[in-house]
């Protein structure tokens, strides 16, 4: 932009050392006309005044030709300046529609710049999370991992509970059959019964239900056996089974043979 001012001001100065040029051989062949007017009445015998005549007439045709010269250059000048005058406004055109392109890239980029900030601060949050939630996994890892642990140690413990727990379930009872003979004399056709002998190991009296099951038919009597004592069931025939059955224990079945 400097260069095209620069040119055209070159141009505008040549343009006006020409114009003064120009005015002054005008001014000049103005004065050879006035003096070849003068010297036309001399005499003709004045030899020195028709050779400076002759001179006059030769430099005015030497500065018609070069006003006529000028004239042109000045043309020439004229419509150079006229051309660098309407490149000078293209480039201006140009130079104000580069303005505009780069103060709009320039937006897009502060845009672009400020997305990218709002991105990065999304970004730093994310990681942010990312690590709070790592950090809670592995604390809930490491929770797990404990109570696995305890689990396990829970388990162990209540398998080596287990045989005191089946103890602890077990009735403290024992039991024993005894044979009676139903007849006095022992006659072959004589019914054998059994008599079922209930003893409570424990010190505390224990309450029982008691349940005959036979071929023919289901009896019940319920009861309570003192500490350290027996209980009998008497009559029982052969094939038939008893249950003894006590709350907060397990049950005891014995079958009568």
């Amino acid at each position: 932009m400097l260069a095209v001012l620069a040119v055209c001001l070159g141009l505008a100065i040549l343009v006006i050392v020409l114009s003064f040029r120009v005015h002054s051989l005008k001014t000049q062949v103005a004065k050879g006309a006035d003096t070849h007017q003068q010297a036309a009445p001399a005499k003709p015998d004045n030899t020195q005044a028709l050779a400076d005549l002759d001179k006059a007439k030769g430099a005015l045709a030497q500065l018609q030709s070069k006003l006529d010269q000028a004239t042109s250059r000045q043309s020439d000048l004229q419509s150079d300046l006229a051309k660098a005058k309407a490149r000078s406004a293209e480039l201006q055109s140009q130079l104000d529609g580069a303005r505009a392109s780069a103060a709009e890239l320039q937006s897009q980029l502060d845009k672009a710049k400020s997305q990218s900030a709002d991105l990065q601060g999304r970004l730093d949050q994310a990681a942010s999370k990312s690590a709070q939630l790592l950090s809670q996994l592995d604390q809930e890892r490491g929770r797990s991992a404990d109570l696995q642990s305890r689990l396990q140690k829970a388990e162990g413990e209540i398998a080596g509970l287990q045989p005191l727990v089946h103890r602890a379930r077990r009735m403290p009872v024992e039991t024993s059959l005894e044979r009676a003979q139903g007849s006095l004399f022992g006659l072959a056709s004589s019914k054998v019964s059994f008599t079922l002998h209930i003893s409570n190991l424990s010190l505390e009296p224990l309450s029982v239900n008691i349940t005959v099951t036979g071929p023919e038919a289901t009896r019940s009597v319920s009861g309570t056996i003192a500490g350290r004592t027996t209980l009998d069931i008497e009559k029982l025939a052969g094939g038939e089974n008893v249950a003894i059955a006590s709350e907060s224990y397990d049950p005891v079945s014995v079958a009568v043979r």
